[in-house]
C-alpha cells in the first residue's frame, strides 16, 4: 500500500520548446564565435595599419633607389609607437604614417608621404610625438578613431589649417619666430590686441569682466560649450569659428559684439584661441622666445599709453576724441579724450574712473584688483586722457553760490530733460552710482549741465545768448543729482 502511494508517474519526453531553446543557444554561440573569429582576423590580418605597412614596404621594394630597396628587406610589419612619459603621451600614429621621415617618399599620397616642411628637423617625433601638435587619439590604430571627432575623446584631431595653434603650446605667439614660421598664429594674437578683446575678456589676470576669462580656452572640451547651434562636427575649432562669425547664432543672447572678421582673420583668431592651453611642459621643452615673452609680461609690462588705450579702451571708445553711439549695446560711449571732459575733470576724477569703472554700465574697473593693470599703467592711462586730443578745452563759467537748490524741482527738470538718456534705459551713465558721486566735483557736474560735452550727445542747457536753464534751475538740477547719491 505504502509502495503504491509513493510510486511516481513516468517522465514525459522533452517537447519541442526545449529543443528550440537549445537550437537558439547553439546558433547564438555560433554567431558570437564567428564575430570573434572575424575580429581576430581583422585585427591580426586585415587591420588598416597592417595594410598601410604592407603597401609602404611594397613601395620601398619597387623603388629605383637601392637604399630604399634595402630598407624594404628589413622592414617588419608591427605596431609602432612612441612613449613620452614626460609629456604624458603615447602615440601610434607612426604605425600608419611610416614614411613621415623618409624624403624619398616625396610626392606619395597619405599616409606614406613625408611630413611637410622642416618641422621634424626641429621637432623629432622621438622627442615630441604627434598628438602634442596635431591632437587626436594617439593610441588609435585606425584613422576614424585617431581623428576622434565623433568618438568619446576630448581632443579630436586638429584640421591641418589650424595646426599652427599648437606652436603656441611652447612658443610665444608675439615673437619674431612665430611671425616667420607660424604667421596665422601671430596674426591672431595681433588681432586679439588690436580689436580690444581684453576690454571684455581677462587673459593672464588682465582684462575686462563682461565676458569669460580666456585662460585655457584652447584646452576646453566640447562638453563645456553650448553645441546645439553648431553646424558640422561638434568640436572646439568649429565652435570658435562659428562663434566669431555670428556670436548670437551660436550662443543666443550673447553679449559679444560681432567682430566683423574676414575669413582669414576669423581663422587666425581661432588659431590664437586654440593656442591658449594650460599645459605644463618640462623645462627642457621651454624655448627662449617663450621665456623672453614671459619676462616682458611679468617684469617689463606695457607702459606706452597709446598702446594701453588701444588694447583695453578702444573697443568701446574708439580713439576717445568723439562720443559714439553703439548700435549693438544701444547706448552712448563718451568722448574720454575730448575737450568737453578735459576742461572740467581733474586727474583724480579720471583715475577713479579708470580704477573703479562705472557701476551699472559696461565700463569695468581697471585697477590692480579688478582689471589687473598696475599703478604705473593706470597713471599712464590717466595722463593720456588728461592730455587729450590737443583741442582747446571748453571754457569754465563758475556758478556761485551752488547751495540752496530745490531738489524736488530739480527732479522734475531731470525727468523732463535728462531721464531719456540717464534713466532706466541706460543710454548714458547712471548718475546715482557711488563711484561717480564720490569722485565728481560739484564744479564738474554744474559745468557739464551748463556747457554740455563737446563732441558727445550731452547738450548744453545754458548757452550764452540763447534760451536755456536759469542759474536757479541749474542749482535745482544739481541739488537733485547730488541727492541721487544718498
Amino acid at each position: 500500500m505504502a509502495g503504491a502511494l509513493t510510486e511516481q508517474a513516468p517522465r514525459q519526453p522533452p517537447g519541442r520548446g526545449d529543443r528550440r531553446v537549445k537550437i537558439a543557444l547553439l546558433a547564438a554561440s555560433g554567431v558570437t564565435f564567428a564575430f570573434l573569429v572575424a575580429a581576430m582576423a581583422r585585427e591580426n590580418f586585415f587591420s588598416s595599419w597592417r595594410y598601410h605597412q604592407r603597401q609602404y614596404r611594397g613601395m620601398l621594394a619597387g623603388s629605383p633607389d637601392e637604399r630604399q630597396r634595402k630598407l624594404a628587406e628589413s622592414f617588419n610589419i608591427e605596431i609602432r609607437q612612441v612613449d613620452l612619459p614626460q609629456l604624458g603621451t603615447t602615440d601610434r600614429c607612426v604605425s600608419c604614417h611610416v614614411g613621415m621621415d623618409n624624403p624619398a617618399m616625396a610626392g606619395a599620397r597619405q599616409p606614406y608621404a613625408p611630413h611637410s616642411g622642416d618641422y621634424l628637423k626641429h621637432h623629432p617625433v622621438s622627442k615630441y610625438c604627434c598628438t602634442v601638435c596635431h591632437r587626436g587619439q594617439g593610441a588609435a590604430t585606425n584613422f576614424h578613431e585617431a581623428k576622434a571627432t565623433d568618438v568619446f575623446w576630448d581632443y579630436p584631431l586638429l584640421p591641418a589649417r589650424l595646426t599652427q595653434a599648437s606652436c603656441g603650446t611652447c612658443h610665444a605667439a608675439d615673437s619674431p619666430l612665430m611671425a616667420k614660421h607660424a604667421p596665422a598664429l601671430a596674426l591672431g594674437q595681433q588681432l586679439f590686441v588690436e580689436r580690444g578683446c581684453q576690454g571684455c575678456h581677462k587673459l593672464d589676470g588682465v582684462g575686462g569682466q563682461l565676458g569669460p576669462a580666456l585662460d585655457g580656452e584652447g584646452h576646453k572640451i566640447k562638453h563645456q560649450l553650448p553645441m546645439a547651434h553648431v553646424h558640422g562636427d561638434h568640436t572646439l575649432p568649429n565652435w570658435l569659428e562659428q562663434h566669431f562669425a555670428h556670436p548670437q547664432a551660436v550662443v543666443p543672447g550673447s553679449q559679444m559684439r560681432p567682430p566683423r572678421l574676414t575669413s582669414a582673420e576669423n581663422e587666425a583668431l581661432t588659431i590664437y584661441m586654440l593656442s591658449l592651453r594650460r599645459r605644463d611642459l618640462p623645462q627642457t621643452y621651454t624655448p627662449p622666445d617663450w621665456i623672453a615673452s614671459r619676462d616682458r609680461e611679468l617684469h617689463q609690462k606695457e607702459t606706452d599709453p597709446a598702446a594701453l588705450f588701444r588694447r583695453y579702451c578702444a573697443g568701446c571708445h574708439s580713439d576717445g576724441t568723439y562720443g559714439t553711439w553703439d548700435p549693438f549695446f544701444k547706448r552712448f560711449n563718451p568722448a574720454v579724450r575730448g575737450p568737453g571732459l578735459r576742461g572740467f575733470a581733474d586727474k583724480q576724477y579720471l583715475r577713479t574712473a579708470v580704477e573703479q569703472g562705472r557701476p551699472g554700465t559696461l565700463m569695468p574697473g581697471w585697477g590692480k584688483s579688478a582689471g589687473g593693470l598696475t599703478d604705473e599703467q593706470v597713471s599712464k592711462l590717466v595722463d593720456y586722457l588728461a592730455e587729450g586730443d590737443k583741442r582747446p578745452a571748453q571754457p569754465r563759467r563758475p556758478l556761485t553760490p551752488l547751495a540752496g537748490g530745490d531738489s524736488a524741482h530739480g527732479g522734475a527738470l531731470f525727468t523732463q530733460l535728462c531721464a531719456a538718456c540717464h534713466g532706466s534705459n541706460k543710454l548714458a551713465p547712471m548718475l546715482s552710482n557711488l563711484v561717480f558721486q564720490n569722485s565728481a566735483s560739484d564744479d564738474l557736474i554744474v559745468q557739464t549741465i551748463r556747457n554740455g560735452r563737446t563732441d558727445t550727445a550731452m547738450p548744453a542747457f545754458q548757452r550764452e545768448g540763447a534760451a536755456g536753464l536759469t542759474d536757479d534751475e541749474v542749482r535745482d538740477l544739481f541739488a537733485f543729482i547730488r541727492s541721487l547719491g544718498k
